[in-house]
């Protein structure tokens, strides 16, 4: 729920943004369910209630789920690719940096003819050697129901990968499947690359890609993409946490134009993983109260509003490094705790 949450947050404008957030959370909460067969771990399954979708919502509900799961398992393919903790956010390439789509009920339309056939998001992670250095791999997500299904899917994510080129290469890439029947599985592969290049993020390279704009062609500049990349996950990060401020400074145009956030209520509290500043939501679910906090890492969100890119890209750094390896939560105390490297902290507490 945290990644699928952060990676596709609506884009509509706020007055319909609670009703919309709120819907979707009812809705998964009661997705999921645990099967206890053996000891150790629980089994996380889909619940009865979630295998009563059927029809249209079901199709929507595979392909969401493909989406958040794909993202767990990016992030993590992307960690065992190095020996040390660093930031790594996901951006959706079209939501972010291409103005010749529009998004309405959830899904996106093009306005005009797009002639490319690419993966749907970009991994953005510093380099293990050079902090001022990123590195960009490809992913591109789906989901479904059957496992005949997955394998098409497979297929056609596989072409999609190869649709971008940065700097000649066709960038390290990542396709998922995730199939959410009685359980939950998922396909993966992982085309062997060369060797990964990083570009060089800096203050002067993200100031000057602010106006950064995708076109039809295949290949793109590898150091504009690197930087527009990376200043699209700050702007995405900030708009998790409503750090109204830090989004309208790090979001490329074509971001900023498509999303008008009205100032939203923020606080300050503790979590597992340090104190958070962010917003949050209550409601009634089955007669309890459900509060989901979206929120980010203190230092990450004053990094990010007082507007220093070389500031940013340290404390985000300093604070995957002092992630624990296992998660982290307070048991008996009907909280949840969810967290990425990039400083995104997620909750869920059930009074």
């Amino acid at each position: 729920m945290h990644q699928l949450s952060y990676v596709t947050k609506p884009r509509y404008l706020s007055n319909l943004l609670d009703f919309y957030a709120q819907w979707a959370l009812t809705r998964y909460a009661g997705f999921f369910d645990h099967r206890k067969n053996k000891p150790g771990t629980p089994e996380l399954v889909v619940s009865e209630a979630g295998r009563r979708i059927v029809g249209n919502q079901r199709r929507v509900t595979s392909e969401e789920m493909g989406i958040a799961f794909g993202a767990v398992l990016a992030i993590r393919w992307f960690q065992q690719a190095v020996t040390t903790r660093l930031p790594i956010s996901i951006v959706d390439i079209d939501a972010a940096l291409d103005d010749r789509y529009v998004f309405a009920g959830g899904a996106k339309h093009a306005v005009r003819k797009v002639n490319t056939n690419r993966p749907d998001y970009l991994l953005v992670g510093q380099h293990p050697s050079a902090r001022r250095g990123y590195v960009l791999r490809t992913l591109e997500c789906k989901g479904t129901k059957t496992r005949g299904n997955a394998v098409k899917q497979m297929a056609k994510a596989l072409t999609q990968l190869g649709g971008i080129s940065v700097g000649g290469e066709v960038p390290t890439g990542l396709a998922t499947s995730v199939i959410a029947a009685d359980r939950l599985r998922y396909l993966a592969l992982d085309p062997e690359g060369e060797d990964e290049r990083s570009h060089v993020v800096d203050a002067g390279t993200i100031a000057d890609v602010r106006g950064f704009r995708l076109t039809d062609e295949r290949e793109w500049s590898p150091a504009a993409l690197a930087a527009a990349s990376v200043r699209a996950s700050w702007a995405t990060l900030a708009d998790f946490g409503g750090n109204r401020q830090a989004f309208e400074t790090w979001a490329p145009t074509v971001m900023s134009e498509r999303l008008d956030r009205q100032p939203r209520a923020r606080n300050e509290f503790e979590t597992p993983y340090g104190r958070a500043r962010g917003t949050s939501t209550t409601f009634t679910v089955a007669g309890q109260l459900l509060t989901v906090r979206y929120a980010i890492n203190s230092a990450v969100d004053r990094a990010l509003e007082e507007g220093s890119p070389e500031a940013i890209i340290d404390t985000q750094a300093e604070f995957a490094d002092g992630l624990p390896h296992e998660p982290v939560q307070r048991r008996g105390t009907g909280e949840a705790y969810s967290v990425s490297p990039d400083g995104s902290i997620f909750s869920l507490s059930l009074d």
